[in-house]
């Protein structure tokens, strides 16, 4: 879910976390991962960006009542695999399990780089392979 290009902080958050919920709609209660984050001081990114992120991840978990939430570090899910590599299996593994029609790849080039993200971290979680 795409969040404003310039509004932040706890109104955005809510915003975000309402739209999640709405898009899960009646689906059983189940296990909600959420990637924790980690601050590099001399990273490329603001990180800014990070408290962002988990002021989101925190509504949407408070959003979504009953389910499990579980938080993953990146170096669990992901390792020492280049990028380009892991997407490919994953995007492999979802067309194995004939799900690709639901994986929504109309956006940026960028947003589709957070889409694989988010389903090599559930392919990691269901399936214990980077």
């Amino acid at each position: 879910m795409r969040g404003h290009a310039t509004l932040r902080g706890p109104g955005a958050w809510s915003i975000l976390a309402h739209g999640v919920a709405e898009w899960v709609g009646d689906v059983a209660p189940g296990v909600l991962l959420v990637e924790e984050m980690k601050v590099y001081v001399a990273g490329k990114g603001d990180p800014s960006d990070l408290i962002e992120l988990s002021g989101v991840a925190g509504a949407v978990v408070g959003r979504l009542a009953g389910w499990q939430a579980e938080g993953v570090k990146a170096r669990d899910w992901n390792g020492q695999v280049p990028s380009e590599i892991r997407r490919a299996r994953t995007r492999r593994w979802v067309e194995e399990s004939g799900w690709l029609d639901r994986v929504d790849l109309d956006t940026t080039a960028r947003f589709q780089q957070d889409i694989w993200s988010a389903l090599g971290i559930a392919r990691w979680k269901l399936s214990g392979v980077r």
